[in-house]
């Protein structure tokens, strides 16, 4: 009998012994190949469909002009919009003024405000609004991924690429964001003398582009 057989017992105890030791070995590295490379290989490729964890790494542009404009006087805003290599989800617009130079009761003075977006990829469709200078006036949000909100969820049933399809702002966003604003002065006469102090606002617009990248990680489902 051989020094392995007296130490174990049996040769059939000696193989179980070697088969232990050869899978304790492969299947770790096995399945730890597997985790890494699973982009590459099967349930995880692009094409393939399966469960995903989708997070958006999101970040702000921000810019803003601010314009002393008179009775009836015209201010032309704007933002050159270059998102890089992200993705733009929307663009806010807001246009603020705050009429706080009345000496007494009467009107608030408003603006009038239209956009042009001519200059923008993908040409998106032009605003327009009103709104008395009370903090912000007027408000647009312009949705260039469709339905994008910046929200995780979990997709199944799908495939990597038809997600990356998904989430897509097409090119479209880059470009000139013109605002043109009009003032309106509203001033109370008192008798026969028109009030003077009141003869121009400060009126600011504002841009916040949300933009965007993916993170999709694949799923483990249960077994």
């Amino acid at each position: 009998m051989s020094g392995l057989e007296k130490l174990f017992g049996s040769q059939r105890a000696i193989t179980i012994l070697v088969v232990s030791v050869v899978f304790a070995i492969v299947f770790p590295a096995y399945f730890s190949f597997m985790a890494t490379n699973s982009d590459a290989l099967g349930g995880g490729s692009s094409g393939a469909k399966g469960m995903w964890q989708v997070d958006f790494i999101q970040d702000n542009i921000t810019s803003d002009e601010t314009m002393n404009l008179g009775d009836g006087e015209q201010g032309d805003y704007f933002f050159e919009l270059d998102a890089g290599d992200m993705m733009i989800g929307f663009v806010e617009i807001t246009v603020s003024c705050n009429d706080n130079d009345e000496p007494g009761p009467g009107a608030t003075d408003s603006v009038d405000v239209a956009t042009d977006f001519s200059g923008v990829e993908g040409t998106p469709d032009d605003e327009s609004g009103s709104g008395s200078c009370n903090g912000d006036a007027v408000s647009f949000t312009i949705q260039i991924t469709p339905d994008w909100d910046g929200s995780s969820y979990i997709a199944d049933g799908v495939s990597k690429n038809d997600i990356e399809a998904q989430w897509n702002d097409g090119g479209n966003g880059s470009g000139e964001w013109l605002t043109s604003v009009i003032l309106d002065v509203n001033t109370p006469t008192l008798g026969p003398i028109p009030n003077v102090l009141d003869d121009s606002e400060d009126v600011t617009v504002s841009w916040r582009a949300a933009v965007y990248s993916l993170e999709i990680t694949a799923v483990a489902e249960d077994i």
